[in-house]
C-alpha cells in the first residue's frame, strides 16, 4: 500500500511544484536511493528490465530513483529534465497476465529515463504498456503479489494521473494537486484514453481488495491536508503527510495510515520503506529530501544531490549489512518500533528540529550542482541523524517494551530473520 500526491505553483508558499510517496513494501525489503548518469545506447541495444528485456533507446536521461533492492524499475524517482513519477498498485477486476511482461516500478523508471515532460512521461508509459503488457510477481517474499498500476506524473507545468487496467490506460491532467492510492480515482472524467469514449474506470475496480487496502481513507486524508494549507503549502507540509498516522496507535486496524506500520503478516503486512519529497522551481532548480530508510516517522528528510550521494543509501540486499545505510537505520527502528508509547512524541521534536535546520531553507539547485555548502549540508544532515538513532538507542536499553506481545514477536522475527543487531 502507497500514497503519492503533488500540488502545482498555485498551491504552494513558493510557487513551486511539490511531489512526495511514500514507498509501502514488504517490512524487510531493503529500499535504495541510486543516483545514474545520463547514457547514449547503439541502435541496437536491448535492456533487460525486471522480467523481459526490451529494446534501449537512443539516449537516457540522469535519474534518481527510490526502489527496492532486487527490481530493475523503481517505486518512485525524477529525472535531470524536472519530471518525477510515483506509481501505486491497483487492485481491478482484470488480472494481470500470465506471460512476463513489464511490472509498475519497470515502467516508473522507463518514464524517467526516456521523457522530458509529464506528456511525455504518460505516452512513453502508455506506450510501452500497450506494446508489452504488465505481469509478472511485484512482492518480494510473497511470490503470488501481482497487480496494475496507477502513475502520479509531475513537472514544472502540470500533474497527470494515469491509471491502468491490463494493456489500457486513462488520464487526466491537474493544475493544483492530485492523490492517488490504492484504488481507481478516475471515473468518466478522463481526458484521454485507449477506451471506448465515456468508459467508466471505476466499474474495473475489485472491491473486495480496494476496500482492505484502505486506500479511500488514505487519500482522503491527504486531499484534506492538502486543503487545509490553503496557498501555503511547503515541503514540511509534505513531511507531516507522509508521517501521518489516523490514531495513536498506528499499528492496528484497516490500511488507513498514510505512514504504514506493518504488524502482522495478514492484513497489517505492508509498511512505510521509504519516502521522498521533491520540490522544483519554475525555471530549472531542485529540491530534493529522502529518509533513505523506513518508518519516516521514526526519522528525518534530509536533503540529497543527484551529483554526490550520502554514503550507503545506494547499498542493501537480503541480510542486514553494515554498508548498508537504510539496514543500519532499521536496527534502531526495529527498537524504536517496539517502544512508541515513549519514544515517538520526543523523538519527533527532535526530527523536526533537523529537518528545520537542514530542509526548510535549503536552496535550490540545478541537477548537476556541486556547491560545497549544500553537499557539506546533506552530508551533515545524514551524520546528525545517524548520530540521533546511536544517541536513542542508548537511552532505550533502560525503557520497557509496549505491551504488545504480539507485534513485539513479528518484529522480533523479522530481525531474526535477516540478522539484524537485536537486544
Amino acid at each position: 500500500m502507497c500514497d503519492t500526491f503533488a500540488v502545482g505553483e498555485r498551491r504552494t508558499s513558493r510557487g513551486s511544484w511539490i511531489f512526495a510517496k511514500n514507498s509501502d513494501r514488504e517490512p524487510d525489503e531493503v529500499h535504495l536511493v541510486v543516483s545514474l548518469p545520463r547514457k547514449e545506447y547503439r541502435r541496437d541495444q536491448y535492456l533487460r528490465c525486471t522480467y523481459i528485456t526490451i529494446p534501449q533507446a537512443r539516449n537516457t536521461h540522469a535519474v534518481l530513483l527510490c526502489k527496492p533492492f532486487w527490481i530493475w524499475g523503481a517505486e518512485m524517482g525524477l529525472n535531470e529534465r524536472g519530471v518525477v513519477i510515483g506509481n501505486e498498485a491497483l487492485f481491478t477486476k482484470k488480472e494481470p497476465e500470465k506471460s512476463p511482461g513489464l511490472i509498475g516500478m519497470d515502467l516508473v523508471r522507463l518514464g524517467l529515463e526516456r521523457a522530458g515532460t509529464a506528456g511525455e512521461a504518460a505516452d512513453v508509459i502508455a506506450g510501452l504498456l500497450r506494446r508489452h503488457g504488465q505481469g509478472g510477481v511485484c512482492g518480494y517474499r510473497d511470490r503470488k503479489f501481482a497487480y496494475m498500476n496507477s502513475f502520479l506524473i509531475m513537472d514544472r507545468t502540470e500533474i497527470v494521473v494515469l491509471e491502468t487496467v491490463g494493456r489500457d490506460y486513462a488520464l487526466k491532467s491537474f493544475q493544483d494537486c492530485a492523490a492517488i492510492s490504492n484504488g481507481i480515482t478516475l471515473g468518466t472524467d478522463w481526458k484521454k484514453s485507449s477506451l471506448p469514449w465515456g468508459t467508466n474506470l471505476q466499474t474495473y475496480s475489485d472491491p473486495f481488495m480496494t476496500y482492505f487496502s484502505g486506500s479511500r481513507r488514505r487519500r482522503e486524508q491527504v486531499m484534506d491536508r492538502i486543503s487545509e494549507a490553503g496557498s501555503a503549502f511547503c515541503v514540511d507540509s509534505a513531511f507531516e503527510i507522509l508521517r501521518g498516522h489516523r490514531g495513536d496507535r498506528p499499528f492496528t486496524g484497516l490500511n488507513h495510515d498514510v505512514c504504514m506500520h506493518a504488524a502482522e503478516p495478514l492484513i497489517r503486512r505492508s509498511h512505510t520503506t521509504g519516502s521522498l519529497v521533491a520540490e522544483l522551481d519554475a525555471s530549472s532548480g531542485f529540491r530534493i529530501f529522502v529518509t533513505a530508510g523506513s518508518s519516516p516517522c521514526l526519522t528525518p528528510f534530509k536533503p540529497v544531490l543527484p551529483l554526490k550521494m550520502p554514503a550507503g543509501v545506494d547499498q542493501g540486499g537480503p541480510r542486514y549489512s553494515d554498508d548498508s545505510y537504510w539496514w543500519r537505520h532499521e536496527a534502531f527502528r526495529i527498537q524504536a518500533e517496539m517502544r512508541l508509547t515513549e519514544v515517538q512524541g520526543p523523538l519527533l521534536k527532535e526530527i523536526r528540529e533537523l529537518e528545520g535546520q537542514y530542509c526548510t531553507n535549503i536552496p535550490f539547485s540545478p541537477w548537476e550542482g556541486a556547491d560545497r555548502a549544500l553537499l557539506s549540508a546533506s552530508e551533515e544532515a545524514f551524520f546528525r541523524s545517524s548520530a540521533l538513532e546511536a544517541s536513542w538507542l542508548q537511552a532505550m536499553k533502560s525503557m520497557d517494551r509496549d505491551a504488545r506481545p504480539l507485534h513485539n514477536a513479528f518484529w522480533k522475527s523479522i530481525a531474526r530473520r535477516n540478522h539484524v543487531p537485536f537486544d
